[in-house]
């Protein structure tokens, strides 16, 4: 109970820092939103925690620039606090009822390679694709 109650303060502690001056939220997929705060570069992969959808928890952190999803998984590229020297790769399992804790099973960073042969043995289809990108941020 303990454990779980650090969990939550941990999230608490997070959102309330997220929640502040938000440029854009876009829903991706269910409670799943692209959040940048105070500015673009921040913009990162989060899960709403509340109902009206105003404060969200880091899944995947800055600065995300494409995303593609389909009813179990986002795929997600990141340059890492906007470093473009450098590109990440993540799998995200989509949880359709509401987590306490979003970024269990988060599969990344990786590199392209790892990230498509993570994609062979978790069969995510080749039919999933990064459909939304971030042109200024790519």
């Amino acid at each position: 109970m303990m454990n779980y109650m650090n969990s939550l303060f941990k999230y608490f502690i997070l959102f309330s820092f997220i929640n502040c001056n938000n440029l854009q939220n876009e829903q991706i997929s269910l409670r799943y939103y692209l959040v940048s705060v105070d500015s673009k570069e921040n913009m990162s992969l989060g899960y709403s925690i509340n109902d009206d959808n105003s404060s969200f928890v880091d899944v995947v952190g800055e600065t995300v620039f494409s995303v593609g999803f389909d009813d179990k998984y986002i795929i997600v590229k990141q340059h890492p606090y906007n470093n473009r020297n450098v590109t990440n790769y993540f799998i995200v399992p989509i949880y359709k009822s509401f987590n306490y804790s979003p970024d269990t099973g988060v599969i990344g960073a990786l590199t392209y390679e790892k990230f498509m042969m993570a994609r062979k043995e978790l069969k995510i289809s080749n039919d999933l694709n990064f459909t939304r990108e971030i042109e200024n941020l790519k």
